[in-house]
């Protein structure tokens, strides 16, 4: 099978265009119950089914009370159906396909994203199982789509009402039809560190693909940093010889995943801030991404500087007065109330301090 050649006109390609940063993959999830909120919204209180009323406390009969029981269960159910759908059409500006009978990462069911107008397939829901969560996937032509019927401040709003704090995944990128940002760049850049996220540690590996015709047409070029199981993942590749157009087309694709929420808020300055080599293609001022971990280790680094400032001296003395035993010293200070929960911490930031203190 020849592979299908376009034009940029077919493509609606504005091949004058500055490079501009834009989401070319997006997933999420949100708790399935938190749909109960959609009402709060600005859209109009008509569109979403009513939650049901739980009648089931005024059951007379431990049979009559299962019975009511499951009525709202089914209720309930049917409510959340319906909220989704208006979720995915009036939200996110896509139909949901009926529902395939097949599983999707872990969920029990799911269904295929379609564009309003057509049965052309642009991402995943799947529901059911992993804690009652509800997982989103949009892909490429989704995210054009997405964004043509919706701001990103808007989704990020509506995330957040939804009680998403976190995107699963983001890819963020930059197209260039001037020849500034290809493969060789690329690799200069890597040469010169511009892919490190960090001063600490190696840096990410890389390699590259390069097949072409006798004749010298290159059909595919690519430029790789990372892996998929990384965090962070670039793929700076021929955009035009995948297409089969004759014209220079490279795209610089980065995969991010389990990021914060408010990258949909700037997402040039984000796509700016994850290393050197972003930074370099567009002109957005960098933000830089905090990660969980380094979220918890400024946290305790605050805390730690804020009890030094504060009690730092008398702490000192009180331990010198015991002759420097400092289980004396916390056990006097310290209530017992507050002994089975040392700072009030999660067990996962708990865990994370650990690992930071071992390293």
């Amino acid at each position: 099978m020849r592979k299908q050649v376009f034009t940029p006109e077919e493509l609606q390609i504005d091949t004058e265009a500055s490079p501009f940063v834009f989401v070319d993959y997006l997933s999420w999830t949100i708790p399935y119950s938190s749909l109960r909120h959609a009402h709060k919204s600005d859209l109009s209180s008509v569109v979403w089914a009513p939650i049901p009323k739980a009648n089931y406390r005024m059951a007379k009969t431990p049979e009559q009370k299962e019975k009511l029981i499951e009525r709202y269960k089914q209720q309930w159910n049917v409510a959340m159906m319906e909220r989704l759908e208006v979720f995915c059409l009036h939200v996110l500006g896509l139909r949901m396909s009926p529902w395939r009978g097949k599983g999707l990462y872990g969920y029990e069911d799911s269904c295929h994203l379609m564009t309003k107008h057509s049965n052309k397939h642009v991402g995943f829901v799947a529901l059911g199982g992993n804690r009652g969560t509800c997982y989103f996937q949009i892909e490429g032509l989704g995210c054009k789509h997405l964004f043509d019927h919706t701001s990103a401040f808007r989704l990020h709003w509506w995330l957040d009402l939804l009680d998403c704090n976190r995107l699963s995944r983001i890819d963020l990128a930059v197209d260039d039809f001037h020849g500034l940002f290809g493969r060789e760049y690329a690799k200069k850049a890597y040469a010169d560190d511009a892919f490190r996220t960090s001063d600490r540690g190696c840096g990410p590996s890389a390699g590259e693909r390069f097949f072409a015709e006798p004749s010298g047409k290159v059909i595919n070029e690519s430029f790789e940093v990372g892996n998929r199981k990384s965090r962070i993942y670039w793929r700076i590749y021929n955009k035009a010889a995948q297409l089969g157009l004759d014209m220079f087309w490279f795209r610089s694709e980065c995969e991010l995943k389990e990021m914060p929420l408010d990258v949909l808020l700037n997402i040039s300055g984000y796509f700016a801030g994850i290393c050197a080599y972003s930074a370099s293609i567009v002109s957005s001022s960098p933000v830089k991404v905090v990660t969980k971990k380094k979220q918890v280790a400024l946290d305790m680094h605050g805390r730690i500087r804020w009890a030094r400032r504060q009690v730092g001296r008398t702490l000192a003395d009180i331990a010198k007065y015991l002759d420097g035993d400092l289980e004396k010293v916390f056990g006097m200070l310290v209530s017992k109330d507050l002994h089975d929960d040392l700072l009030d911490l999660p067990d996962t930031y708990k865990h994370i301090i650990k690992e930071i203190m071992e390293n």
